[in-house]
């Protein structure tokens, strides 16, 4: 990656959850004579209507939650890799040397130790932000949480290209962002003016 101004970026996320509000039911003024009955007949509507709506809301749950289970960890831990960028080079790429791995452009990245690894990956997830942009948010376990931490601390403080913490799956480098900050908590946002597909392509490149 020779150009790092168009390396992506870590950042903190920032969450926010859609507010619900429930639905109001009115049923028609009852007609003289015949009220007890057609109050019965609104409520046991109502009842129908409650109870639809909730299988409706529990299904969809169940079915977010299998899917989440079944993609948004890493399908091979050991294969997914954290490592500081030593060097970047572009060109033809020849990674037959240790320590260095390349990109599908092509560049080459001299690369230090694996600081952490798939293992400490805990949820992989493309998000749509804000102008149409997409990010992918990583979430680590609480060991992972605390050395992603101590690494951005000291990357955050370094020049470019040894500010760039790879990401490599497979001995390939999938993305290798500039660290701009400190990230301590385990919330991790890989944040490149993605689109949809461009963030789908690299969370399923890391679940594997």
């Amino acid at each position: 990656m020779s150009d790092s101004s168009q390396s992506p970026q870590y950042g903190g996320p920032q969450y926010g959850g859609p507010q619900y509000g429930g639905p109001q039911y009115a049923g028609p003024p009852p007609k003289k004579g015949r009220g007890a009955l057609v109050l019965v007949g609104v409520l046991a509507l109502v009842l129908v209507v409650v109870v639809a709506v909730g299988a409706v809301v529990l299904l969809r749950g169940d079915d977010h939650k299998a899917d989440s289970a079944s993609r948004s960890r890493p399908a091979a831990p050991e294969s997914v890799e954290f490592r500081r960028v030593v060097k970047a080079e572009p060109g033809t790429c020849d990674a037959a040397q240790a320590g260095v791995a390349c990109d599908s452009a092509g560049n080459r990245y001299s690369l230090g130790k694996v600081e952490l690894d798939g293992s400490n990956v805990t949820q992989v997830k493309a998000v749509a932000g804000q102008n149409s942009d997409w990010y992918v948010n990583l979430k680590l376990d609480s060991a992972g949480a605390r050395l992603f931490g101590d690494l951005t601390t000291d990357l955050a403080q370094k020049k470019p290209p040894q500010n760039q913490l790879a990401i490599v799956v497979r001995g390939r480098v999938v993305s290798a962002p500039t660290v701009m900050s400190a990230i301590p908590g385990g919330d991790v946002q890989i944040a490149s003016g993605f689109s949809k597909p461009d963030a789908e392509k690299l969370a399923a490149d890391i679940t594997g």
